[in-house]
């Protein structure tokens, strides 16, 4: 099993000893290879918002150098995971900024037939308040993306760190994340394919329906709807 991890932070506090746990639940149920990426290392840039992505092709993207084999990691892998601690009650400026760049996976534009048979978790840690945004975020990003399921976990920790927390909530928090890992281990092993999202049907029948009404083949989004034959199928 191959498993991409975005990770919306540099710093390895909370949000990372808990994706360390989770991982390492994981690995008790069978060999997984993880490929890891840091934000906003491994993606530094801010969108431009200059639509390249959009109107002609992702690899004009001026940040394509980052974009492209980040991509290539996750449609190659069988899960994904996106983890974020709460800035000001909301997901990491390097996170927003990462999603911000993949706009053109979004259904009504290219989405990647991969994400379709794809599930993917999102992990969030607080000191106080904010994990249900933060993963809402990420959550709406992937499913317009076409992920066939996302799972998520977040939790307070009330407290600075886990050393220093209440055992019996520290104790508390473990195993929510280990009973996370082991349902999402199962849910990825199956390999089995779940209903697509409402959303996901809405979006694309919608946009095949605009699309049939270009006279010409003049979009980036229609040539690539007419390679993957979406016109005539249900790709789900």
């Amino acid at each position: 099993m191959n498993v991409v991890i975005i990770y919306g932070s540099p710093r390895k506090g909370n949000t990372y000893a808990a994706t360390q746990l989770f991982k390492n639940e994981m690995l008790t149920w069978g060999t997984i290879e993880f490929t890891e990426f840091f934000l906003p290392q491994d993606m530094p840039e801010f969108c431009r918002g200059c639509m390249l992505c959009l109107e002609k092709h992702e690899a004009l993207c001026p940040h394509s150098a980052y974009t492209l084999p980040i991509l290539e990691a996750m449609l190659r892998a069988d899960a994904l995971i996106f983890t974020t601690p709460v800035f000001v009650l909301q997901t990491t400026g390097g996170m927003k900024a990462f999603l911000d760049h993949y706009s053109f996976l979004f259904i009504p534009h290219r989405a990647r037939p991969e994400m379709f048979t794809k599930k993917a978790f999102v992990i969030s840690s607080t000191a106080g308040a904010g994990t249900k945004e933060a993963i809402k975020t990420i959550v709406t990003n992937l499913k317009f993306w076409g992920v066939n399921r996302v799972y998520s976990l977040g939790f307070r920790m009330l407290g600075i760190s886990f050393e220093t927390m209440d055992q019996s909530r520290r104790a508390k928090i473990e195993g929510k994340i280990k009973t996370s890992a082991k349902h999402f281990y199962s849910e990825v092993a199956s390999g089995k394919k779940r209903s697509p999202y409402l959303i996901a049907r809405f979006m694309f029948y919608f946009r095949r329906g605009m699309l049939k009404k270009e006279d010409e083949e003049v979009s980036a989004d229609k040539r690539y709807w007419i390679a993957q034959n979406w016109f005539k199928r249900n790709p789900f």
